[in-house]
């Protein structure tokens, strides 16, 4: 109840008809055409992955991706509508315990 959590959908990183991985990112989708290949895409990893926090999705242009630099994946931690934290990946991943230190 502290913490408004949610998720925006963006472009897919690694669509089969683009730069595939094969099922090592758990899922395999191409990539979206139209903001309906990215709502049921979204939809599809939220069921997935037994995902229940909000998801939203990024418009076709990509606007929140392009403006918030979100490719390939960060996190945003924002009060008062001010953003205190952006997280950039090491190796693919973020320290939990540095997350949970700043909130």
């Amino acid at each position: 109840n502290k913490f408004n959590i949610i998720i925006i959908y963006i472009t897919e990183a690694h669509a089969v008809d683009v730069w595939p991985i094969g099922l090592s990112s758990g899922t395999l989708n191409n990539s979206h055409k139209t903001i309906q290949d990215r709502i049921e895409c979204s939809k599809k990893f939220q069921s997935t992955f037994d995902i229940e926090i909000p998801m939203y999705c990024d418009d076709m242009n990509n606007d929140f991706q392009n403006e918030m630099s979100a490719w390939p994946f960060r996190f945003y931690i924002l009060q008062y509508n001010k953003i205190l934290e952006i997280g950039y990946p090491e190796d693919c991943s973020y320290e939990i315990e540095s997350i949970s230190n700043l909130l």
